[in-house]
């Protein structure tokens, strides 16, 4: 006998030793069953999960492509994206096949909001603008520019040359410009200039209120105003003015005024007064 024979012998005595015998027991069968169906409900759960992931995948790829087939010229040929949810598809053997159908043309995505196109309102709604027959009112300085241009020094608004109104009697007989200065006024006095009387021919002076008043000869306003302008000119260039004895008043604009005399239709005389005077 070889060794062989003898190791097949040992094992025919050991598996027939009554000791290895299995007895099923009597609810063996109600187990297997149980276990069976635990195992199928496990694997239907995993099934529905996996189709419901795969759902979601789908609808929201078909979200993604509507605009980009809307926005593109439609092809046959299917983007790597469509290929690859059509993957998806058929690697899940539980899920049945969920078409996607694409919008149709014109119709937006339901991931995009809708915007409504503006219509331009037709020629019968569009109301024409006509432009304000009135205009604003001009300020001096711009009605005084279609004025002809005159020469001359320029009296005012607050004086003339180094002298200005309210200016003592010491501070104007300091300036130089006073001829005659070496009397101080006793209540009012008129006093020429050392220029001569070009411009000015006389300045009144008040022991109190200092300059009160210039008198002009060849001096106009800042307005192109001057004696020998016409009464049309004045109007243009000081439309609020005040009547004021047989002639007229303007407001400076520093606290004093300007007194027209009118001789006929033209300026006669032109004075720069001060609210204080003698």
């Amino acid at each position: 006998m070889t060794d062989q024979d003898e190791f097949d012998d040992e094992l025919r005595r050991l598996f027939a030793d009554e000791r290895l015998d299995v007895h099923a027991g009597e609810d063996a069968p109600a187990r297997i069953v149980a276990g069976a169906r635990r195992i199928r409900r496990r694997r239907a759960a995993v099934t529905a999960a996996s189709g419901a992931v795969t759902v979601v995948a789908l609808v929201t790829a078909g979200l993604l492509l509507g605009p980009l087939r809307l926005s593109g010229h439609t092809t046959n040929e299917a983007s790597p994206l469509e290929r690859s949810a059509a993957g998806t598809v058929e690697s899940s053997a539980s899920v049945s096949q969920i078409p996607i159908n694409p919008p149709a043309p014109g119709v937006p995505s339901s991931s995009e909001p809708s915007s409504s196109t503006e219509t331009p309102p037709s020629s019968s709604q569009t109301a024409t603008r006509t432009p304000s027959s009135s205009k604003p009112p001009t300020s001096t300085a711009a009605r005084s520019q279609t004025l002809p241009i005159v020469p001359g020094p320029v009296l005012g608004p607050s004086g003339y040359s180094k002298l200005t109104l309210g200016m003592s009697f010491a501070d104007a007989k300091d300036s130089g410009l006073l001829a005659n200065a070496d009397t101080a006024p006793s209540g009012c006095a008129t006093y020429k200039l050392t220029e001569g009387s070009s411009g000015v021919s006389t300045v009144t002076i008040s022991d109190t209120n200092g300059i009160v008043g210039f008198d002009a000869t060849g001096a106009h306003t800042p307005e192109r105003i001057r004696v020998g302008s016409t009464k049309d000119e004045l109007e243009t260039a000081y439309p609020n003015l005040n009547k004021s004895g047989s002639g007229y008043a303007a407001d400076a604009g520093s606290g004093g005024s300007y007194l027209f005399a009118i001789d006929g239709n033209r300026v006669s005389g032109l004075s720069l007064v001060a609210s204080a005077s003698c």
